[in-house]
This record gives C-alpha cells, structure tokens and sequence, in this order.
C-alpha cells in the first residue's frame, strides 16, 4: 500500500487510576503533561512509582512524541456507548465530533446537628443542598437536548443515620458537541448552585477538575468513512460521541474520523455491555473499506472540495 498502517494501544485513556485521562494517546501527541506523574492513587502510590514498578521509564514518556508530518490521519473504530445505532437499526455510524466536556468538584458545607433536636427551620443540612442542586442540574440538562449532565459520585459526612449531614462534595459532569454552548450551560449551573448555597446558608467550594474540548471530526475523513459504509450497503447515518476518546489528543497532531458500533441497548461501563459478533464484523469490514481506498487529504479534498 502507498502508506503504512500503525495500530496502537493507548494507555489509561479512562483516567480511573489517576484521574489524569488520555495518558497514552497524549504522549503519542507529544502534549503529556509531567506534573501529572507526582499524583497519587488511593493507596498513596504516584503515578510515577507505579510506571516505575512496571518496567518503565517516565523519564523517557517524551521519546513516543509523533510529529504531525510523520501522520496521514488517526482513524478509531469504536462501539458507539449509547442507544442511537439501535434505535435507528443500524450496525455502524458515521462521529461527527467528540463532545467536549467539564468537570467540577463541589463542596457544601453547612452544620452537623442531632437528628431529633435541630427544628428543620434551624437546619444547615448539607445534604438537603447537595439533593436540590443535583436536581436543578437534571432539570437544566433535561430542559436542552444539547446537553447532558451528570453527578456520578457522592459523600455526605459524618454518614451517620442520627446526624444532619454537615459537609457534602459531590461532582459534577456537562457535556456537549459545542464548546460555548458547555460553557455557557455550565456558568448557567454555577450561578444557580451558588443561588442555592447562599439561600441554605452554606459555605460552598468549587473546583474545576476537568476541561477537554469539543473535537470535530475532519470532513475529508467523514467522507470517505460514509463511503465506507455505504460501499457496504449500510445506510449512512451521522451522529456525536458523548464519551470521551483518544482522538481527543490525537487531534494535536492529526485529523481524526471515528466509525461507531451499535451496542446493545446502549449500555457501557457496565457489565452488561455487548456488541454483537455480527456487528463487530460489520464495523471490521467497514474499517478494511476505508483503509483500502483511502486517500490523503489532498487526494480527498480535489475529489470532494
């Protein structure tokens, strides 16, 4: 072929272990971040130690820098992690973007008090703050389809049954393929997050501990990943990554495209995820398509301007 195919597996694109995402795919762009090596896990291990205590060198994460000229363009075939596929009855897609996304860590902090001796009129209940902010972030979400927003973690302290929770942090996740309109949505929830706080009298701290961009796909390569599709008498039908992916950094030195793969009832990140053999295949044989009639971008854009 007139061109070489490079497979690569990226580490940790989750994030879980550090709360540092994309760690694999951002030394490959050359935008890793060092600081990030002195954060530690739960057991007070930092990264660095554990890379350390693998076989590896961090010292030498720069040597897997790529240049942007080396690249003809970073292709990702992926279950698509939502009901769209299905709900359209399709085996794959076309991604229009990856949606970008904001995180921020709350915490509210009001007065713990005994359960049956505080009158709820001279409650600071942190909790009873946290629940009604959690609240008006699904009802904001749900009132805009371009957005989705989430709390995934909770802790009330001190967690006990006769005790009016006195200190809550929670988290919060807003995602869209826009990036003003995330960031005005999440502006929007701040100022009524703190609405809220001040209204309960509660001292509030928030942080942002997150923040990736939206990143569109290349026309050039949705093209001829549409093609793909249809030369396999697929209907062609476009749709957004909601979840994050490795293109993300990897758009730091190459045009991305990504093909999605319908999953069964839109599950992930459970155990109840499952493409089917079926689909797999049908997603394997797009991709070959698309690898064997591929053309650079200049070659791409003379045909479609």
């Amino acid at each position: 072929m007139p061109f070489a195919i490079e497979v690569t597996g990226f580490a940790d694109e989750e994030g879980v272990r550090f709360a540092s995402t994309l760690l694999g795919s951002r030394a490959v762009a050359g935008t890793f971040d060092e600081s990030v090596l002195s954060v530690e896990d739960r057991a007070g291990i930092s990264m660095r130690e554990a890379l350390a205590q693998f076989g590896l060198d961090p010292e030498h994460i720069g040597a897997a820098a790529r240049a942007r000229s080396e690249l003809l363009a970073y292709i990702e075939l992926h279950i698509e992690q939502g009901p769209l596929l299905e709900n359209e009855k399709l085996p794959v897609g076309v991604v229009t973007a990856i949606s970008g996304a904001t995180r921020l860590a709350v915490v509210l902090s009001g007065m713990a008090g005994h359960a049956g001796t505080v009158p709820m009129a001279f409650r600071r209940d942190a909790l009873a703050g946290a629940a009604e902010c959690i609240l008006t972030i699904e009802q904001f979400c749900r009132a805009d389809k371009a957005l989705v927003g989430t709390v995934g973690y909770i802790n009330a302290m001190p967690g006990a049954t006769n005790v009016i929770p006195g200190r809550v942090s929670f988290t919060i996740d807003i995602r869209a393929t826009s990036d003003p309109h995330r960031k005005m949505a999440v502006a929007d929830i701040v100022r009524q997050i703190e609405k809220i706080a001040k209204r309960r009298e509660l001292m509030l701290q928030l942080d942002v501990t997150h923040e990736n961009r939206t990143v569109p796909c290349a026309p050039w390569l949705k093209a001829q990943v549409a093609e793909a599709i249809a030369g396999e008498d697929y209907r062609v039908f476009e749709l957004p990554s909601g979840a994050g992916h490795d293109g993300m950094a990897m758009i730091d030195i190459a045009d991305v495209a990504m093909v999605f793969v319908r999953c069964r009832g839109g599950i992930s990140h459970h155990p109840d995820e499952h493409v089917d053999t079926a689909d797999a295949d049908a997603g394997t044989r797009v991709l070959l398509r698309l690898i064997e009639n591929f053309r650079p971008r200049d070659a791409a854009e003379s045909v479609n301007p």
